[in-house]
């Protein structure tokens, strides 16, 4: 560990073939070490777990570099590491008062975004919350706000606020919904949500509330994958899957543009430049299905994502 923390280390290769590969062909000391340190801490995984998991602190010393290869941390040791980095970006905060709240337990969702929305981002994360329910009597200790927690991740999906659909696979992960814009406030309420799982991250809160992984990749600031698809929509995954492994020269087939159903109104989005003329052929059809893939994603709930993740 203390000779690859003076090493510059790539992150950990994708796959064992890339491992492999390097392996193979004489690499310069840099990769040797890379390859050294990789198959050190996948063989010692174990060990390595149980040292992080007794004393923590070793994450910001001697094993930071355990982040190069990560998929070798288990969850636990993962959560800590991420939980102790949130916390030492705090110094020199002023002292901020607590969150006083009343709301109504049927409408816990608006009276929290009418009481929290405008609060200084610093007030909203080091700000105490101090919660009451309306005509409930309770001291709030702890298990009020883990409560209002509670209500308020599963209030988020009310269909009534027409801000998220349930993806296709199962009833209980979510996609924001991009027709959400039939609610004037909706922008506000993406990132009043935001704000609200940045504050329960902060806290270590565990929320009830599943988000497609497009959603999350967006959070990590990384590209979709047809994959990602698959939870979505099954039958359009299969058909952009079907269209990646046949060739279609001779398929009379779409365009750079997809048909939009805007309550009944229909309208055809360019995936590129001009894409309503452009022929999708044998030849660019990969780029066809990274397009069409981006666009149902992340492109047709833009704005959401963006207030959301703000």
């Amino acid at each position: 560990m203390v000779v690859c923390k003076n090493t510059t280390l790539k992150d950990s290769p994708i796959n064992k073939g890339a491992q492999k590969e390097m392996a193979m062909n004489t690499p310069p000391p840099e990769s040797r070490m890379e390859n050294l340190f990789f198959t050190f801490t996948e063989e010692h995984r174990k060990i390595l777990n149980d040292l992080v998991r007794h004393n923590p602190k070793l994450m910001s010393g001697a094993f930071s570099l355990l982040v190069k290869n990560s998929k070798v941390l288990e969850f636990d040791n993962k959560r800590n590491y991420f939980n102790r980095r949130l916390h030492t970006r705090t110094e020199g905060r002023a002292p901020h008062g607590s969150l006083q709240l009343n709301v109504r337990r049927d409408q816990v969702f608006l009276d929290s975004f009418k009481s929290l929305y405008f609060k200084s981002a610093d007030e909203m994360k080091y700000g105490k919350l101090n919660i009451r329910f309306s005509g409930e009597e309770g001291v709030d200790a702890g298990g009020v706000t883990r409560e209002w927690f509670a209500v308020l991740s599963r209030q988020m999906f009310n269909p009534d606020y027409v801000l998220f659909n349930p993806v296709a696979s199962d009833r209980t992960t979510f996609h924001p919904n991009q027709l959400s814009f039939i609610n004037p406030e909706h922008l506000m309420f993406f990132k009043f949500i935001g704000r609200i799982i940045g504050k329960a991250l902060y806290e270590g809160r565990v929320l009830d509330c599943h988000f497609s992984r497009a959603v999350y990749k967006r959070i990590l600031g990384r590209p979709a994958s047809v994959k990602d698809m698959e939870t979505l929509d099954l039958d359009y995954y299969k058909s952009l899957l079907w269209i990646q492994e046949n060739d279609i020269t001779d398929i009379t087939f779409e365009t750079f543009s997809v048909e939009v159903d805007m309550f009944g109104e229909k309208k055809i989005v360019d995936l590129k430049e001009d894409g309503r003329n452009i022929p999708v052929t044998e030849e660019n059809k990969h780029e066809y299905v990274r397009l069409v893939v981006e666009q149902r994603l992340y492109g047709s709930v833009k704005d959401q994502l963006q207030e959301f993740l703000k």
